[in-house]
């Protein structure tokens, strides 16, 4: 009886990531997979002892940005660079990582957000790897962790940005000493000052929308997991959507509820199997929501 074919074109690389790669002038070697889906894979890799530097594969070539400090393990992010069906999406990969990059050039010297390590290649990159827990694998939240979270969140507002993706608690760390530290700045947008003024003015006013949807998501996560420390003024803030909030909600469960039906069914016939899943040894309850686990 034939087996069904592996469908990895729904994954950012056919393969696993490179053993071996350099950053900054430093070896590393992969440890593990933290995610792989359509659009990217983000990867662990730590330090190595060798003197020398190691070749780079394709997917990674000369670094274009270097730091000076020296990173024990570190986080890579492949962006897709890969055809899917017959479409060039190589671009698509190149404009996230740039993006990314420009975002946490905003962002550089604060705390809560993990430090810049190196371009790779145009659609590689690598930031600092920051020993922490997300926030949904958390039982019980430290005393006080939200009010820490909102002063990240404040600074990176000041700096012209706004996060975006305060909704998935996954994508919220906390420390052992319970610190916040956000991750995936895929989606987040800033000010461009530099743009003509009427675009300008609108991605200003993009802005500061999403932030006040930063700080929605936050006390909506508090209000679930530390309700004896909300106020009422946070409360209300937690159950203040928008109309256009409510109008986002409804165009997309379409296509969520379509999403989540085909990689349901991929699954269940054996097909949307990541090519990284060797390396993926822990849980992801995103994936959770379409997998018969």
């Amino acid at each position: 009886m034939s087996h069904p074919s592996r469908n990895t074109r729904m994954f950012a690389l056919p393969a696993s990531p490179p053993g071996k790669l350099t950053a900054a002038g430093t070896a590393y070697r992969l440890v593990r997979v933290f995610k792989h889906d359509f659009w990217a894979a983000t990867c662990l890799y730590e330090r190595c002892d060798e003197t020398t530097k190691n070749t780079l594969c394709d997917l990674c070539v000369s670094v274009v940005n270097s730091s000076e400090v020296l990173f024990p393990k570190i986080v890579v992010k492949f962006s897709r660079a890969r055809d899917f069906v017959g479409l060039p999406l190589a671009w698509t990969g190149k404009r996230l990582a740039d993006h990314e990059e420009a975002i946490y050039t905003a962002l550089k010297g604060l705390a809560g957000v993990p430090r810049w390590v190196a371009r790779l290649s145009p659609t590689c990159y690598a930031i600092e790897y920051v020993e922490a827990t997300p926030l949904d694998h958390w039982a019980k939240i430290p005393p006080g962790f939200f009010g820490r979270l909102r002063n990240v969140f404040d600074e990176i507002h000041a700096r012209g940005v706004a996060y975006g993706d305060a909704n998935k608690k996954s994508n919220i760390l906390v420390t052992a000493d319970g610190r916040p530290v956000l991750i995936d700045f895929q989606i987040s947008l800033r000010r461009r000052d530099d743009w003509p003024r009427p675009m300008r003015n609108v991605m200003r006013r993009v802005v500061t929308y999403l932030q006040g949807k930063d700080l929605y998501h936050l006390y909506k996560h508090k209000r679930r997991l530390a309700p004896e420390e909300l106020t009422e003024e946070e409360n209300a803030l937690s159950r203040k959507r928008g109309g256009l909030h409510a109008l986002h909600r409804k165009l997309t469960k379409p296509y969520r509820s379509l999403r989540r039906g085909f990689l349901q069914r991929q699954h269940i016939q054996g097909r949307l199997q990541s090519p990284t899943a060797d390396l993926e040894d822990h849980h992801q309850p995103e994936k959770a929501t379409w997998r018969n686990s």
